[in-house]
C-alpha cells in the first residue's frame, strides 16, 4: 500500500471511533478520502452484510432520495451496468460515470437524475473485506469540475478494503443491544405501485427513529428504506431483511408480500432486533465462531455453564474459555451483559 494510502487508512480507523452519528461518520470518511479523490459531494450506503440490503445512509451536496431509489431497485433488479456485485466480481471495484461522455453514461433515467443534480462525474465504490460486502461510497463532482479520472478510480479502489474494515468498526462499535424503551413493532403497508397505503401509529414512530434527529427529510427520505425492503420482497429468493444500528440500539425491518400470486403489495414490519436476528450479524462482526455461537444461544435459553457443558460434551473450562473469548471480542465485561445486549 501507498504510504499516503496508509495514513489515510489509520487516519479512517482512529476518526470512525469517535464518529457517533451516521452523518457525522460519512463527514470523516468525506474528508480523509478527499485528501487522494477531492470531490464536491458524496453518499455513503452502508448494507447488511448479510443480506446486501441497505441499512443506513449519509450524504452531503449530493443526489436527493429519487436517486437512492433508483439505486436500490436498479441494484436489486439486476437492471444496473455496474451492480455491487458486478463491482465485486471486476478487477477494480470503481465505475465511473459521466454525464457528458457517451461511453459513460449510465441510463437515460440516471443522466436525467446528473443533470437535475448538475452532477458531470460520479464514481462509485463498492466497500469489500474478505469477499463480504459492507456498503457502496458514490463520489460526485460537479458540471464544471475535472471529472473523475483513471488514476482516481485506481486510488480509489485501494481503499474499498480500509473502507469497508472502517465501516464495519463503526457498526460494530454501536453495542450489541437491542432498542431499549422500544414501542410495539409498526407496520407499513406498500402496493403494487410503490403507494404507501397505510401505516400504523407505532410504525410512523419507528420510521422516524430511521432518520437521525439533526437531518431534515422529506417523506420520501423517510419511507427511503421501508420501499427498498419492500422491493427485495418481491424478488423470489431474496431475504428481505435489515439490520440497522441506530443511536440506541438495533432495529430490525422485515418484508413479505401480501399476495404470493405476483409483485403486489407487501406489508413492512419494523421492531427492536431479537436475539435471533442480532447473534448472526454479531458472528459476522466480531468474529464469534460457531461453537461460541452455540455457547451464547444456550445461555440466552436460560442454562448454567455445567449444563452448558454438558448439552455440548465439553469441559467447564472449555465453556469458560469460550465465553472470555466471546467477552473479548464484544466488548462486555460478564455474562449477564452478553445476555441483556442481546436480549429484549
Amino acid at each position: 500500500m501507498d504510504p499516503d494510502l496508509e495514513l489515510i487508512s489509520r487516519a479512517l480507523f482512529c476518526a470512525t471511533a469517535e464518529a457517533t452519528t451516521v452523518p457525522e461518520l460519512g463527514m470523516v470518511i468525506s474528508r480523509q478520502i478527499a485528501q487522494l479523490v477531492p470531490h464536491d459531494g458524496y453518499m455513503l450506503r452502508g448494507v447488511d452484510p448479510l443480506t446486501g440490503a441497505a441499512c443506513f445512509l449519509a450524504k452531503e451536496h449530493g443526489y436527493g432520495a429519487t436517486f437512492y431509489r433508483a439505486l436500490e431497485t436498479e441494484e436489486i433488479l439486476g437492471h444496473d451496468r455496474h451492480t455491487v456485485a458486478g463491482l465485486v466480481r471486476s478487477a477494480c471495484p470503481v465505475a465511473v460515470l459521466e454525464s457528458d461522455a457517451p461511453d459513460r453514461q449510465h441510463s437515460i433515467q440516471h443522466e436525467e437524475i446528473m443533470n437535475a443534480a448538475e452532477v458531470g462525474s460520479e464514481m462509485r465504490v463498492a466497500l469489500t473485506l474478505k469477499g463480504m460486502v459492507w456498503g457502496v461510497l458514490v463520489l460526485l463532482r460537479g458540471r464544471g469540475s475535472r471529472p473523475f479520472s483513471t488514476t482516481d478510480a485506481v486510488l480509489a479502489g485501494r481503499l474499498s478494503g480500509p473502507l469497508a474494515g472502517t465501516l464495519r468498526q463503526y457498526v460494530a462499535g454501536r453495542f450489541l443491544r437491542p432498542v431499549r424503551a422500544a414501542p410495539a413493532p409498526g407496520v407499513v403497508v406498500i402496493d403494487s405501485n410503490d403507494t404507501i397505503r397505510a401505516v400504523t401509529v407505532t410504525g410512523r414512530e419507528w420510521v422516524r427513529r430511521l432518520v437521525p434527529e439533526n437531518v431534515t427529510a422529506d417523506e420520501d427520505e423517510i419511507f427511503a428504506h421501508v420501499w427498498n425492503i419492500a422491493l427485495a420482497a418481491r424478488q423470489p429468493g431474496r431475504q428481505a431483511l435489515s439490520r440497522i444500528p441506530g443511536p440506541d440500539g438495533w432495529i430490525v425491518l422485515q418484508a413479505q408480500p401480501l399476495d404470493e400470486s405476483g409483485p403486489g403489495g407487501v406489508a413492512v414490519t419494523i421492531q427492536s432486533a431479537s436475539s435471533d436476528v442480532l447473534l448472526p450479524a454479531a458472528a459476522v462482526l466480531y468474529g464469534i465462531t460457531p461453537r461460541e455461537q452455540m455457547v451464547i444461544r444456550r445461555a440466552l435459553d436460560g442454562l448454567a455453564v455445567k449444563q452448558i457443558a454438558r448439552s455440548l460434551n465439553l469441559s467447564l473450562h472449555t465453556i469458560n474459555d469460550h465465553f472470555k473469548a466471546i467477552y473479548r471480542k464484544t466488548g462486555v465485561n460478564s455474562r449477564e451483559e452478553l445476555i441483556s445486549s442481546l436480549s429484549r
